[in-house]
């Protein structure tokens, strides 16, 4: 026989072996990935694993977040300063230069309040308690201004140093009580829900008025009633 009949003989491939591994470890795969997805995964868990993951896996980031929520809490320090009593005097100053007898109130920021102060000569008689119908509409608009606002409010009246005439009101005290009541109703009319409190000071507080100013004008300015707007909240 000749040589050249002779097939030689195939050798075999020694790396068929990676072929049967890579299949095996694709089905092992395929098989993990089917019992991952029929069972049933606590998100908030899932979540805090990753979370704790990348932080010890890359610490930079972490350090990005931290700074992220610095700069939140600094804009939440920002909105709030935004609602300080210097904002709300604007606020109020808009508002109440609608009404013929509120655009005529002083408005004025104080260490920590802000005054509205109404000139009892355009919302009561002399010697009185009792609110003209336009006074009351004004009061029931500044209730609603208020309503707005979540400050604690105060409403206090005052008087000049003329002694009072009539049985209703013996004292400039009393007087100036009843007036800060007979306010305080109509702001709560208005809209206001929070706590009012009302105080009569009578004519205490003349001598606060500058004596620079004609004794004629402080005795105007110090007939008045204020409504004072807090700093603080209701809850505070």
């Amino acid at each position: 026989m000749s040589d050249q009949n002779i097939v030689p003989e195939s050798k075999s491939d020694p790396n068929t072996w990676m072929v049967i591994f890579a299949d095996l470890l694709a089905l092992l795969l395929t098989f993990f990935v089917l019992m991952f997805s029929m069972s049933s995964v606590q998100v908030q868990e899932w979540q805090a694993l990753v979370t704790s993951l990348s932080e010890n896996l890359n610490p930079e980031r972490a350090f990005i977040q931290e700074q992220d929520f610095k700069k939140i809490d600094e804009a939440l320090v920002f909105e709030e300063a935004a609602l300080s009593l210097d904002y709300l005097k604007n606020v109020f100053e808009e508002k109440l230069s609608h009404d013929p007898i509120l655009t005529r109130s002083t408005i004025e920021v104080l260490d920590d309040r802000l005054a509205i102060s109404l000139p009892s000569d355009l919302i009561f008689e002399l010697g009185q308690a009792e609110l003209a119908p336009d006074a009351r509409s004004a009061m029931l608009e500044l209730g609603e201004a208020l309503r707005a606002i979540d400050n604690e409010v105060m409403v206090v009246g005052h008087s000049d140093l003329a002694p009072i005439s009539g049985r209703l009101y013996p004292t400039n005290w009393e007087l100036s009580l009843v007036r800060a009541l007979s306010i305080s109703k109509l702001i709560r009319s208005g809209g206001y829900r929070g706590k009012i409190e009302a105080y009569g000071n009578g004519s205490s507080r003349f001598g606060d008025l500058d004596e620079s100013i004609p004794l004629d004008q402080r005795y105007h300015l110090a007939r008045r009633v204020d409504v004072i707007i807090l700093q603080k909240k209701k809850d505070e």
